[in-house]
Order: C-alpha cells, then sequence, then structure tokens
C-alpha cells in the first residue's frame, strides 16, 4: 500500500520529566494518522499527578499546545503512603497513631525537578513568559492534600485528619479511641459458637477496622465528615487495630527488708509524668507504725501518700527541698479501732506513693535515682541500716517508631 501522508508536525511533552514516546516496531507511524489527526503513546516517567502535562506541536512557523488530562481528584491524585505506629490500642493508651507522607522526587517546588536555571533539560520548558510556568510543575505548599483517618468498630466510626506539611509531605492522625470500645461486649454468634467448640482456647481480641482517604481542603480538621474522597473514591484500607480491654502495667518488686516490698513501675517515664509506687507487707509484718524515708534527686518529688486500707492505717507526708535533693517522710499508724482486727495478709497494697516527674528539668541527667529506707517497732537493727536506691529513666522523647520515607 501506498505511504500514508500526514502533517509532519513536531510533538513534545512539557512539564514532565522523564517520559517515552512508545511505536509499534512494525509501523512507522500509527494506523490512525492522516493530514487531519495523529496519534501518539507516551510513557511518563516520574510523574507527579498534582502537574499538568502540556503537548505541544510545532510545524514552523505554527505552535500550538494544550492541555491533555487534568489531574484526577481525591487519593488518586497523590502517592500517599501510610504507616500504622500501634497494632494495638488500650484504656490506658487509647491513642491510634497514623504517619501519612508523600511518595516521589517532585511533589514539592525545587526538589530535583529545578536543580539549575532551568526546570527540565531542553529549550522550550520555561524560556519565557510564553510557557507554562514552573508553577504548574508542581503543587503549591497550600495545594498539599489533607488525609483522612476513620476507624470502623461494630458500626461506629472514629475520625481525624490531618494536612501533609512541606519540605517532607509528612503528617500524622493522633485518633483516640472512644472509651466504650474498650467495653466488653456480647459477642458475635459466630465467636460463642467458636467458644463453644473449643473452651479452653483463649478467645480472639476484638479489633477495629483502619482506612484513610484524601479529603476536600474544607473537612480537614473536622471531627465529622464524609465517608468519601473528594472525588468519590472509597477510602483505602490501612489495616486492624487490636482493643485491648485492660493492659497490666510492668512492674518491678524489690524488698526492703524481709517484712516489705517496694513494686515500682517498669517504664522510662517523660517530664511531666505521675506514676505510683507501692508499699505491700508480708503476713508476718505485725507493727502498729512505720516510717518511710525517701530522698528524690532534684526533678523528682513525692505527690501524695495513701493507704491501701484507709480504714486501718493512716499516713501522714512531710517534705523538704533542697538544691539538689528533696525527702519526703511518711509516717503510717494503726487506727485505734482497728488493732487486733488488721492483718498484713488483708492488704496486698499497703501504702500507695504518687510521684512526679517535673517539668522544665531536661538539662538534668536521664537517670535519677530515689533512696528509700522503711524504719518499723521489732525491725532487725540491721536491716534497719539498709537503703535501698531505684534509678528512674526519663526521657524527652516518646519514640514509638522510625519510619523511612521512601521516595
Amino acid at each position: 500500500p501506498p505511504d500514508p501522508v500526514y502533517l509532519p508536525a513536531d510533538l513534545e511533552l512539557l512539564g514532565v520529566p522523564e517520559y517515552y514516546r512508545l511505536q509499534r516496531a512494525d509501523q512507522d507511524l500509527p494506523a490512525n494518522t492522516s493530514l487531519h489527526a495523529r496519534t501518539e503513546t507516551y510513557l511518563l516517567l516520574r510523574h507527579s499527578s498534582a502537574t499538568q502535562p502540556l503537548v505541544q506541536a510545532t510545524y514552523p512557523p505554527f505552535s500550538t499546545r494544550q492541555v491533555k488530562w487534568p489531574p484526577p481528584d481525591g487519593s488518586a491524585a497523590w502517592a500517599i503512603r501510610a504507616v500504622s505506629l500501634e497494632s494495638a490500642v488500650s484504656p490506658a493508651e487509647p491513642f491510634a497513631r497514623v504517619l501519612f507522607h508523600l511518595q516521589g522526587p517532585d511533589w514539592l517546588p525545587g526538589q530535583r525537578d529545578h536543580p539549575g536555571e532551568r526546570d527540565h533539560p531542553g529549550e522550550r520548558d520555561h524560556p519565557g513568559e510564553g510557557d507554562h510556568p514552573r508553577e504548574q510543575d508542581h503543587p503549591r505548599e497550600r495545594d498539599l492534600p489533607c488525609v483522612a483517618l476513620h476507624a470502623h468498630y461494630r458500626g461506629r466510626v472514629a475520625r481525624g485528619t490531618c494536612r501533609l506539611q512541606a519540605p517532607l509531605g509528612v503528617c500524622m492522625v493522633e485518633l483516640e479511641i472512644p472509651p466504650r470500645w474498650f467495653s466488653p461486649a456480647s459477642p458475635a454468634p459466630r465467636s460463642r459458637r467458636r467458644a463453644a467448640e473449643s473452651p479452653g482456647r483463649p478467645e480472639t481480641p476484638e479489633s477495629a477496622e483502619l482506612h484513610y482517604g484524601v479529603v476536600g481542603p474544607g473537612e480537614c480538621g473536622r471531627a465529622g465528615g464524609r465517608e468519601r474522597s473528594r472525588g468519590g473514591e472509597a477510602p483505602r484500607y490501612l489495616g486492624s487495630l487490636e482493643l485491648r480491654a485492660a493492659e497490666p502495667a510492668r512492674r518491678q518488686e524489690v524488698r526492703l527488708d524481709d517484712k516489705v516490698l517496694l513494686r515500682v513501675p517498669d517504664a522510662t517515664l517523660r517530664p511531666g509524668q505521675r506514676f505510683t509506687a507501692t508499699l505491700a507487707l508480708r503476713h508476718n509484718f505485725t507493727a502498729d507504725q512505720l516510717t518511710l524515708r525517701i530522698k528524690a534527686k532534684k526533678g523528682l518529688q513525692v505527690v501524695a501518700a495513701r493507704p491501701g486500707a484507709p480504714t486501718a492505717w493512716t499516713a501522714q507526708l512531710e517534705r523538704t527541698r533542697g538544691p539538689k535533693h528533696s525527702t519526703a517522710v511518711v509516717t503510717c499508724r494503726r487506727s485505734g479501732d482497728s488493732r487486733g482486727g488488721w492483718r498484713a495478709a488483708d492488704s496486698a497494697a499497703f501504702l500507695h506513693l504518687d510521684l512526679a516527674v517535673e517539668n522544665g528539668t531536661g538539662g538534668l541527667a536521664p537517670v535519677r535515682p530515689l533512696t528509700w529506707q522503711v524504719e518499723y517497732p521489732g525491725q532487725d537493727p540491721e536491716a534497719q541500716k539498709d537503703k535501698l536506691v531505684w534509678e528512674i529513666q526519663v526521657s524527652e522523647r516518646d519514640v514509638r517508631a522510625l519510619v523511612p520515607l521512601v521516595q
């Protein structure tokens, strides 16, 4: 057949860092090429969905250009990665944290796509006012999307949002799970049937489902909102979140002497955080009075002392502060009407001590010691001289996870 007659115009893509023109190996021109129409196929690499590629046709002295397709709306227009920082939540730690960040090397102005005076290598990229401005190649900071996180549990929905921020294109949603989600609920019929068939097997814990999607600018920061993104796209599934009804606190147990035990939290604390230490007595404790002396390094203080059995014991707290240390003396006495009627075995928690890590102590050492000494009538004289030093780990930062930002 004769060669097709066509207009030999030069076609070029603008606003795209890398692209390739695709052509069939057995044809020099597409089948539908004519004097009135021409079809070309291009493969776009490293294309940011927020840009608008331009097709420029040139047949000297004529030239024209056209935006071939607008960027799609909604989450499909952005390469967003979601990373869940928690696999489980509990009433003590009810926050589900999810980190969102943009992927791709050219979503922000000035990042890799404008290394020099000219945006992209080429003569017709940004030579003058007639060409499209370089802002058209990248979204502005105020145009960065807002992401919504949805948690679904038994027909209930909790929602949080955040807007991606420059220069890393990162934001984090800290979603508080409602307290009623942790309340024990009647299991579903299928769960009851499995429990009846396997009575010795532990039940599967309850879990919520996490979904996320891009929302409109007006919905960012709202507690409620639509379940679909701006473009009508359903939120994407992220994963499940285990709901733990109760999570026992990790504690250490140390002996002050052969009749008195001290239970302290086994965790790193933060400035401003309070914690509770508990004194417990063994069954052979028979004294009517107990004195506890605590010497705390600067940055720690004893806030309150509460007896575990208020009807049987009273607790009096006296505090003094020095330039480097603070001292607390707790005096516990039996109540007059409880003599002979209370035994140490009746109360595993004899005394509760509330302590606090003070704010504004970031320059102090991360390890802060507490010195404990107990005295009571009938105590072994050698044990009365013993002092226990317990070191508290204090950290300014609460590192939950390390997330690589993948381009």
